[in-house]
């Protein structure tokens, strides 16, 4: 019998930008010293980083990052080209668009495995 294992989310690296992090607290309804005590780290560091100020160490990113998705955040990177208009030309020229923020997850559906099932 097959033991289904939930998905683990993987990176290639744990970078945030400040708006991010902010964001992730807030849907949380978390302080700067809440999320500093669950990821191990101090409030001071959590609010350099949300400004900007202080860019973390890999370690200390990736504690903040996975203690949020363990409470259902997720964070959201979509970076595409458009085209847009500039007056002279019917085509426009390309550009980079980019977004990051997060999301929390609110529903989540039951691990199904083969017991119980006909």
């Amino acid at each position: 019998m097959t033991k289904y294992e939930p998905l683990q989310p993987q990176f290639k690296d744990y970078s945030i930008v400040p708006e991010q992090l902010r964001a992730a607290r807030g849907l949380l309804d978390w302080s700067r010293n809440e999320l500093a005590q669950k990821a191990g780290t101090s409030a001071e560091t959590i609010k350099n980083i949300e400004h900007g100020i202080y860019v973390p160490k890999k370690e200390t990113i990736a504690a903040i990052v996975e203690i949020l998705l363990r409470h259902g955040i997720q964070f959201v990177h979509y970076e595409t080209l458009v085209t847009v208009p500039d007056g002279k030309d019917a085509v426009g020229k390309l550009q980079a668009l980019s977004y990051a923020g997060a999301v929390r997850v609110t529903a989540f559906v039951p691990e199904i495995g083969e017991e119980g099932h006909d």
